[in-house]
């Protein structure tokens, strides 16, 4: 995992504005301490897609000034450790319960489609430079001759896609992916049969060298600290969206608040060695479950890999031929879909369905951070309209007391039961909803609030006016079912409203009369 990781990691650190060796101390050293203070053997820390945009627009400012470049790195990893921990101090975790299960399926199968989308020029033996997003890859690819197309780099791109599809079915024990990478590396190196020459390896396009990158060699400015603030909230908001996905896929969310910590932890420590923020990685987590990894021992080797390879691995990086790693990622993207899951997603409600096409959609057009925001924020919205949007159900209550399922011309009393809560905006616009639906010919009406919840001095102020308005068109209203809370909160505001102990089960069984028959 840690070798298939090594491109994302070099990778990233560019898209990030970085030199790619920042990659590698990345994935190193907050990949250890992670693994150290984590619990779910399936999280691997490091450097992510998701986080690098955030990253690169977040440093732009110092881009030209590369030892003030290396401060602002090193202090906004610290600020994004120290966001993870602030969350977990204050037990906020509830922020991403916010975040509907449909945006967090649709940014994870965004994310596997642009992973496999974008390693298809490197499949094909003809990597694009410059490419920006997966638009821009499937406009090159279109137009991309028949005659560029590599057969040798299609090959090895299909055998080490079938040695994770096949390995993990047939020797799901074996590290079958791994031996064709290291297979491939040593074909390179002795460069059989022309090889060396036919695939395209990292070390053609990327600079890479055994020594470990500089460290920042100035303190930050206040100012510079006030300008990483919110960027470095949006790194670690941004960067636990993974690691959310990550947990959901093994079930194991129980594990949310120590992994937050210990990755908290793993970038305050990465701050001074050079690491830029770290988060879960979704692809080299999926990594770790296709190898079968049980216990923490797996990203912590993981990490520990990582170490003399950034002292002594530079020419077996260099070897690595670029078609094998787009076979090793467009196998790990497939894995990460969930057929079932958008099954589901497909055919349930509208609001669900839309939440889930919309964020799959901007993943795929816009950058992840834009994608996921936007998806949390729609998904906040919905939420707010449902929550100020309490349920109202009028039962007609026929002339011997029992409550009917529908209307009738001839009915005179009616009741509502209201569920759902009843404060803010959810208790103001209740007088409206009321009137705006009463029957015609109602005269007297019963407010059921049995099935109400959290209600406020709004919902005390909106009764009464209700009530006031009904009287003056001549209706009798009168309120059952109301806790005992809100009628004392009734009497210290001075509001005088029309209790009654009248009780609904299936029919209005009123205090001194017996139940009818």
């Amino acid at each position: 995992m840690a070798l298939v990781g090594i491109p994302q990691c070099l990778a990233y650190a560019m898209l990030s504005g970085l030199p790619p060796m920042y990659g590698l101390v990345t994935a190193a050293i907050p990949g250890l301490v992670a693994a150290v203070l984590g619990r779910s053997a399936h999280v691997t820390v490091g450097p992510t897609n998701t986080t690098a945009l955030v990253i690169l627009t977040s440093l732009s400012h110092w881009a030209q000034q590369p030892e003030l470049l290396l401060t602002a790195m090193a202090t906004l990893s610290a600020l994004a450790g120290l966001s993870r921990l602030a969350i977990v101090a204050f037990k906020a975790e509830r922020i991403f319960d916010f975040v509907p299960e449909a945006v967090m399926l649709g940014f994870a199968t965004g994310a596997a489609l642009i992973i496999a989308l974008m390693q298809v020029d490197e499949f094909l033996g003809t990597p694009f430079a410059g490419v920006r997003n997966v638009v821009d890859e499937g406009v090159r690819l279109v137009r991309l001759s028949p005659s560029a197309i590599r057969p040798a780099s299609v090959a090895l791109g299909l055998v080490a896609l079938l040695s994770v599809v096949l390995g993990r079915r047939y020797l799901p024990r074996w590290p079958v992916p791994l031996g064709v990478l290291l297979l491939s590396i040593v074909l390179v190196w002795l460069n059989v049969g022309g090889l060396g020459t036919a695939w395209i390896t990292l070390g053609s396009s990327t600079v890479i060298s055994d020594h470990w990158p500089s460290l920042a060699a100035h303190l930050p400015t206040w100012a510079m600290v006030q300008t990483l603030v919110v960027p470095g909230f949006a790194v670690a908001f941004i960067g636990s969206l993974e690691l959310i996905v990550t947990l959901r896929n093994r079930r194991e969310q129980q594990y949310l608040s120590p992994e937050l910590r210990s990755q908290g932890i793993a970038n305050l420590v990465g701050s001074v060695v050079g690491a830029f923020p770290a988060s879960t990685s979704l692809t080299r987590s999926v990594l770790l479950d296709v190898g079968g990894a049980q216990t923490r021992w797996a990203p912590f080797v993981a990490g520990a890999v990582l170490l003399p390879i950034i002292f002594f691995g530079a020419s077996m990086i260099r070897a690595i031929p670029q078609p094998v790693i787009a076979g090793l990622l467009i196998a790990t993207a497939f894995s990460m879909l969930k057929p079932q899951a958008i099954r589901s997603m497909l055919g349930a409600g509208r609001e669900t369905r839309g939440l889930f096409l919309i964020t799959t959609g901007a993943t795929l057009l816009l950058s992840f951070h834009e994608a996921i925001l936007l998806g949390a924020g729609l998904g906040t919205a919905l939420f707010l309209v449902q929550a100020s949007q309490p349920r109202l159900r009028y039962l007609p209550v026929s002339r011997d007391g029992w409550l009917g399922g529908e209307r009738r011309d001839d009915t005179e009393h009616y009741v509502v039961q209201i569920s759902g809560n009843l404060y803010f905006a959810a208790a103001r616009q209740l007088p409206e909803r009321l009137e705006a639906a009463l029957p015609t010919g109602t005269q007297r009406l019963t407010l059921d609030l049995q099935h109400a919840h959290q209600s406020r001095v709004t919902a005390i102020q909106s009764l009464q006016r209700f009530v006031e308005s009904a009287r003056a068109k001549g209706i009798e209203v009168d309120i059952c079912g109301q806790s005992d809370s809100l009628k004392r909160l009734a009497t210290v505001l001075g509001v005088s409203l029309p209790w009654s102990a009248a009780i609904v089960r299936g029919q209005l069984i009123e205090p001194g009369k017996a139940p009818r028959d």
